[in-house]
């Protein structure tokens, strides 16, 4: 009994601790941006790779675009298997997991001879492996921030950019020199970076939360603990008190038991969230539009007459500008402008649908180059102010469930606008048919912004 009291008083202690004055917050921060920069690094690279990988293999653009689409979108539709995962299995041995496999998938890829082959290990390992490493390691940072939450996790997801500036040209250079096979098997040794980054995690983001202080009771008694028995509630040994065996309908209180603990893992109550709804309904519609422009904005720029090494420098500059984005929120909060989350979701969806309805048409380098830049200036403010909305719409133990859920559903759209972006390209010869269906696409994201806010204001106002 007083180890059960001093366990809690120490858990008490541990989540009472302040948010953003934890320094290991800090490491959490550079530990995300690493796996962002691993995962979505390696999604540009094959983007790069793109028409060496098709015209090796002997297939058609569509098909080994769509294999890519579908790794990006695997970061995605693991979400809540992995939030269900780390919950029940601790967050360290999961994303160590997700790191091995990640190194495996893409090293595997430099051996491929067949786009069955190569779907099996991008999609199958790399894919699962990478959703392991991102959902993990942006719901323990989440646990450690609240006032400075908007600076974290624009210097975290910086990863993106950052991936998309040094990994285009830098996989450019890697092609020309060692040819794409032997591109994917260096970068399957980079990748392995994500086991380093999960050896650091020591926060369970299901049990760290200060605002709820959870811990669960155990039985103290033995009275107490023939009452779990009985109700179903609990069966972890083979023979009870009295040395007898299980029974069958006592295995079955067991099977019980672990399922009610995997639905519980799962979260399904989520969905009924209306906060949650909207705002993956908006994130839903952004990435429609962003893994198809990830993996074929080289391709486009190509198409529209640029030179391979020109068209290597887009990502570049979609880098520079989705880098600019994300600091665009945290330094005007520093000098004391505040706008709504709202307002910065609606500016950045509004932005990305001008500059594709624009690079559609035009050709030129510089101007490609400067709608590019713009497009990721876009992309990061909606997707900021959207993660920034998401971190408060729940307690912290439940943030790994709203990322996993909202990487689901997200992933559904990133997956039809990659299937369609195809397609398109099938029928047409270019993508400049869907930039211009994906800029309007992306408009629907701010009415169900703007819905979301005026719901929280009016729910705010009646429990006020």
């Amino acid at each position: 009994m007083c180890d059960h009291t001093d366990s809690i008083t120490k858990l008490k202690m541990a989540s009472s601790e302040n948010y953003d004055q934890n320094k290991r917050g800090w490491i959490m921060v550079a530990t995300m941006f690493v796996c962002y920069l691993v995962v979505y690094g390696n999604l540009k690279a094959l983007g790069v790779l793109l028409i060496p990988m098709t015209n090796d293999l002997d297939s058609d653009m569509w098909l080994v675009g769509w294999v890519l689409v579908f790794f990006g979108i695997m970061h995605h539709s693991m979400g809540p298997i992995v939030g269900a995962a780390c919950r029940l299995l601790g967050s360290r041995p999961m994303m160590v997991l997700g790191g091995l496999l990640s190194t495996l998938g893409i090293m595997l890829t430099s051996i491929s001879t067949s786009v069955l082959a190569l779907t099996i290990v991008i999609i199958g390992l790399a894919g699962i492996g990478s959703a392991l490493c991102l959902f993990i390691s942006f719901a323990v940072m989440a646990t450690y921030f609240k006032e400075k939450y908007a600076l974290a996790v624009g210097i975290s997801t910086l990863g993106v950019p950052v991936s998309t500036m040094v990994y285009g040209p830098m996989t450019q250079v890697l092609l020309d020199t060692y040819g794409w096979r032997r591109t994917m098997l260096l970068l399957g040794g980079v990748s392995f970076h994500l086991v380093a980054c999960a050896m650091l995690m020591r926060r369970n983001p299901s049990s760290s939360s200060p605002d709820t202080e959870q811990y669960q009771e155990v039985p103290v008694s033995d009275e107490d603990e023939g009452k779990e028995w009985r109700e179903g509630r609990i069966c972890l040994n083979k023979t009870d008190t009295d040395g007898r065996s299980c029974s069958d309908q006592d295995h079955c209180a067991r099977a019980r038991q672990y399922c009610r603990l995997i639905m519980e893992a799962m979260d399904f109550a989520l969905l009924a969230d209306v906060r949650f709804v909207l705002l993956t309904g908006a994130n839903s519609a952004g990435n429609f539009t962003y893994y198809a422009w990830l993996v074929y904005m080289v391709s486009h720029g190509q198409f529209q007459g640029l030179s391979s090494t020109q068209a290597s420098f887009l990502p570049t500059a979609f880098g520079v500008g989705n880098a600019i984005g994300k600091l665009i929120v945290p330094l005007f909060q520093q000098v004391g402008i505040k706008p709504s989350m709202t307002f910065w979701g609606c500016f950045g969806a509004s932005l990305v649908c001008v500059s594709l309805l624009l690079d559609a048409f035009v050709r030129p380098f510089i101007g490609q180059l400067a709608l590019t830049g713009l497009v990721g200036v876009g992309y990061g403010v909606m997707f900021q102010a959207i993660d920034v909305m998401s971190r408060f719409i729940t307690t912290d133990d439940r943030l790994v469930s709203v990322l996993g859920w909202q990487g689901l559903l997200s992933g559904v759209g990133g997956t039809l606008g990659g299937l369609i972006a195809g397609q398109i390209y099938e029928w047409t010869g270019s993508f400049s048919v869907a930039l211009c269906l994906f800029a309007g696409m992306i408009l629907l994201s701010i009415p169900l912004l703007v819905i979301e806010a005026l719901y929280s204001k009016r729910k705010a106002s009646v429990g006020q």
